[in-house]
């Protein structure tokens, strides 16, 4: 594909490899300086020819109905630019929408699919990051990013919405039909920032959170600010960086008991870093290989891990599983010290239950649950500020991730969301209902139609769990909040609610204390059964 960028822009979505919706109008959609824009669409002899105006610097040109295949050619003209797309598919297209368990890689899904990742070789099923262009003002329109089409082959597999890919390929398993993923959904995103103000002026004043960020490019100053205070914080804690603190225990070091779950308040409330230490012995006959693999579970909040003073991995927030690959040459006969600097941000630290904790040697797998030692390394009196997130604010993924694609015709939505509004669960039903209908409108296509998911039971390790740092933390088990059932009940719900709706559920799916369960290819075959009923 060549593009000059003077002249001829088609939407960030079109590009090589890329699939396009059989069996309805196509449409090929962008900017251009010239008046008229000619598409060509050609395979094996074969050629159509399509024409329309440029309006007001815009245009849509309609390129007919098209059979579903693969090694497609579209040609895009305005007379001064030409732009050539080659290995084009039209198949069927689905916009995944919704927040984290959505948005989900299968590379963070492997500790459950990982033998079945390996076999996967699907080049038909493609999808297109689409990551918002944070625009509000209505005048200000946003622009779909110019992303590639990846294939789920090799290690871009990895980078596929879980969800999207285990449903995308057992749906071409089944019909040989190419599939197309248009991955728009953003972690931690409410159900109000997929809909646009006008909407929800009948759901109460969502213009007034929304004001601040009208103005073109407050959202990304605001971000900006935000990181460098959250910066600043995670540096007035780098005191203990730098002693040796990752080389050997200290001689002050307390006993812990791993996995833990403490929370503080009060008079005991933490903020600030802690160094956690286990010592592990090998034999000189154990190293074996190049490379060994640490498996520190899952932390709150962030962590730097080390083995023998080494880095072998961080992580920056606490939601992702600890999984650190490193040279066995890090490794010695006798006795070796793994030390983790975890950081307390919100007065919740946790090594948690249900996780793995081990490191692997060539063919041995050492446990490292049990006893631990620990350390203060820095303390503060200040809560790390509570990170807002851009998809919290209403209409905001409804102007910059709904309406720069909106001629792009399509099979379908799939939605896994309600996480972020299990806090609020008032009317959820009723906003999800005129969402969808507004989707429709909004991409001219009332029979489109939605997948939604029932969220996986998740108990919040930082609410209610109170344990001691020094002596671990007794699982009472599963506690789910009201409002999380409230969400979950009124999903299960939504296919009385809303014509051409089904819903899968991934209740049963739960992990306790983990937000993103693993088994997203059971989730997957839930959805591509519904998807069929629409095929």
């Amino acid at each position: 594909m060549s593009n000059s960028n003077k002249s001829l822009n088609p939407a960030g979505v079109f590009g090589n490899g890329m699939v396009l919706q059989r069996g309805k109008e196509c449409r090929i959609f962008g900017k251009s300086g010239g008046s008229e824009v000619a598409v060509t669409i050609a395979k094996d002899g074969f050629e159509e020819n399509y024409k329309a105006p440029v309006i007001d610097g815009g245009f849509v040109c309609s390129c007919g109905v098209n059979e579903p295949g693969t090694g497609y050619k579209i040609t895009v003209s305005d007379g001064l630019d030409t732009i050539t797309y080659d290995d084009v598919c039209f198949g069927d297209v689905y916009y995944l929408c919704g927040q984290s368990n959505m948005e989900l890689p299968v590379g963070r899904t492997l500790d459950v699919t990982g033998d079945e990742v390996k076999t996967c070789d699907y080049p038909y099923v493609r999808q297109y990051l689409l990551t918002p262009d944070y625009r509000l003002d209505p005048s200000k329109e946003a622009k779909a990013p110019v992303s590639p089409w990846i294939k789920a082959q090799g290690k871009d597999i990895m980078d596929f919405s879980a969800v999207g890919f285990f449903a995308a390929r057992r749906l071409f398993d089944k019909t040989g039909i190419p599939v197309g993923l248009v991955h728009a959904a953003q972690g931690g995103a409410s159900i109000e920032a997929w809909m646009p103000l006008d909407l929800l002026d009948g759901f109460g004043d969502y213009r007034k959170q929304a004001e601040p960020y009208m103005a073109d490019g407050s959202v990304q100053e605001f971000l900006k600010n935000q990181d460098i205070s959250q910066a600043a914080w995670v540096d007035s804690l780098n005191g203990d960086l730098g002693k040796g603190y990752e080389n050997e225990i200290p001689a002050d070091a307390q006993s812990i008991l791993v996995p833990f779950i403490r929370n503080t308040s009060g008079d005991d409330i933490f903020f600030g870093s802690v160094w956690l230490y286990r010592e592990f012995e090998l034999g000189s006959e154990d190293i074996k290989g190049d490379e060994a693999f640490l498996y520190v579970g899952e932390m709150i909040d962030s962590d730097i891990t080390y083995v023998n003073g080494v880095q072998v991995g961080t992580t920056g927030y606490c939601y992702p599983p600890r999984k650190y690959y490193f040279p066995s040459s890090v490794l010695k006969p006798g006795k070796n010290l793994i030390a983790v600097r975890l950081v307390v941000e919100h007065g919740c630290s946790a090594f948690l239950p249900d996780h793995e904790y081990s490191v692997t040697v060539g063919d041995k797998k050492i446990d490292l649950t049990g006893e631990w030692k620990y350390k203060i390394g820095s303390r503060t009196g200040i809560e790390k500020e509570r990170f807002f997130m851009a998809q919290w604010i209403p209409s905001a993924l409804f102007q910059s991730s709904v309406l720069p694609v909106r001629h792009l015709a399509l099979k379908g939505f799939w939605w896994y969301q309600g996480e972020t509004n299990a806090n609020d669960p008032v009317r959820y039903d009723e906003k999800f209902k005129a969402m969808v209908l507004k989707f429709r409108e909004v991409f001219g296509d009332d029979d489109l139609p939605m997948i939604c998911t029932v969220m996986a039971d998740y108990d919040d390790p930082a609410n209610g769990k109170i344990g001691d740092i020094a002596a671990g933390f007794n699982d009472n088990g599963l506690t789910i909040s009201e409002g999380w059932e409230k969400i979950q009940e009124l999903q299960l719900l939504a296919p009385e609610q809303v014509e051409l709706c089904a819903c899968v559920s991934a209740k049963d799916l739960s992990e306790p204390f983990e937000l993103h369960p693993q088994n997203k290819s059971i989730l997957g075959a839930r959805f591509a059964e519904k998807a069929m009923d629409w095929i």
